[in-house]
């Protein structure tokens, strides 16, 4: 395992961090078909099982995404916006982009959704860039929330706030069975 150190000491970034590692996890396992596809490896017939996979992975993907990105805009965003506004810069952008990612998944489980069996495989190949889309967003948004929100975590919010956020996030991402 790659560093597996936490980067920052704070409580509350400690599992929001853990939390980013656990879903990147999640999706590489997806992103691998995802690749596959661009590498051009599948047949038609692998192509088809492999896209219903991808389509279950990525299902199984969506409930601890949505726990969250939750708990950031339920408790995190808006506790930073009340020291450095929501109206632009990095909690807008990083807002915005949990609509992209929402979107990309969207569109690729609409396209997926049903009888996949008349799908060729050019039909497969497009519909998976959806996916990769969602991907690529998600790796940025990550890299940008560690980068930019975590430390104005530790530098904007008063150690009380601190403490209030962990015990407002300090919850699993995991859906209750």
């Amino acid at each position: 395992m790659v560093n597996p150190g936490f980067t920052y000491s704070l409580p509350v970034l400690r599992v929001l961090e853990n939390e980013h590692r656990f879903l990147s996890h999640l999706m590489n396992e997806w992103h691998a078909i995802v690749l596959d596809f661009e590498k051009g490896i599948y047949s038609r017939e692998k192509g088809l099982d492999a896209l219903k996979q991808l389509r279950k992975l990525v299902i199984e993907f969506i409930d601890p995404l949505k726990n969250h990105t939750e708990k950031e805009e339920g408790y995190l965003f808006p506790m930073l916006s009340k020291y450095v506004g929501s109206e632009q810069g990095p909690i807008q952008a990083v807002q915005e982009e949990h609509e992209e990612i929402d979107a990309y998944i969207g569109h690729f489980l609409h396209h997926t959704r049903g009888d996949l069996s008349q799908f060729t495989l050019e039909m497969m190949e497009d519909v998976v860039k959806d996916a990769g889309e969602a991907f690529e967003v998600i790796m940025i948004h990550f890299v940008k929330e560690e980068n930019v929100v975590f430390p104005m975590v530790e530098s904007v919010l008063r150690a009380k706030e601190q403490d209030e956020l962990f015990e407002q996030i300090y919850t699993s991402i995991l859906p209750k069975s």
